[in-house]
């Protein structure tokens, strides 16, 4: 059996305020040892689609693991306070309503809503679960390599993601400044063809300098969009 199960067994409001502080003082006092060199990042990529059985390993047991459904809190209590993300047998991430504003985390902050934990004992006792804590170094170095490979996507989508925004941004801007001057040259031609209904103005400068660097900005925002063809 599991030693987190066995000292931490389900935290709900039924269970009484007493017990719930004594798991928590246990929580705390219980000596954090330092076998994993794991970080949160590695041990979170391994805790992925494991957050249930994890939470369950652990004594979190929750009364319904649907993103639909509002449940009491393991931690705090209620009626319907709390529920888990859509994605929460891959990240673990849940809400609670309780004591007056939103709360929100991932797998591991749900060990210390629940039981109060420092963010070392909770990666700690996700690293136990998951047998992490007594690897050979090859296989801890692998970890730590996909680690570190999966957080350089994440660096580069989000990066992506904000060189897109700032394109599409331009683009709107570029399309406000045509559209000002080609107000503004409606204007001058309205006033020369009440002079002169032969008076035809030719294209200003400024119209042929925003509508160049609209057809720019249209090119940059095509030249992010992955191509089909080979």
């Amino acid at each position: 059996m599991n030693t987190y199960s066995r000292e931490m067994p389900h935290v709900t409001a039924n269970n009484g305020r007493a017990t719930k502080q004594n798991l928590i003082k246990r929580a705390q006092d219980k000596p954090i040892s330092a076998k994993t060199q794991l970080g949160f990042a590695e041990v979170r990529i391994a805790a992925q689609g494991q957050w249930e059985r994890i939470h369950r390993a652990l004594g979190v047991n929750l009364p319904s693991t649907s993103h639909m459904k509002h449940t009491a809190c393991p931690g705090c209590g209620g009626k319907d306070r709390f529920r888990v993300d859509r994605n929460y047998a891959e990240t673990g991430k849940w809400f609670c309503s309780g004591q007056g504003e939103l709360q929100q985390g991932d797998g591991f902050n749900l060990l210390g809503h629940v039981f109060g934990w420092t963010g070392k004992a909770q990666l700690q006792a996700v690293a136990d679960v998951l047998g992490l804590s007594q690897l050979d170094s090859q296989t801890r170095e692998q970890i730590q390599q996909q680690a570190a490979h999966e957080m350089e996507k994440r660096a580069a989508l989000v990066q992506a993601k904000e060189e897109r925004e700032r394109l599409y941004q331009n683009l709107l801007n570029t399309m406000a400044r045509l559209e000002d001057v080609v107000r503004h040259q409606r204007h001058q031609q309205k006033v020369i063809q009440g002079i002169s209904q032969d008076c035809l103005l030719p294209f200003s400068p400024d119209e042929l300098n925003a509508a160049e660097a609209l057809n720019n900005a249209i090119l940059d925002i095509y030249a992010t969009v992955p191509t089909a063809l080979n």
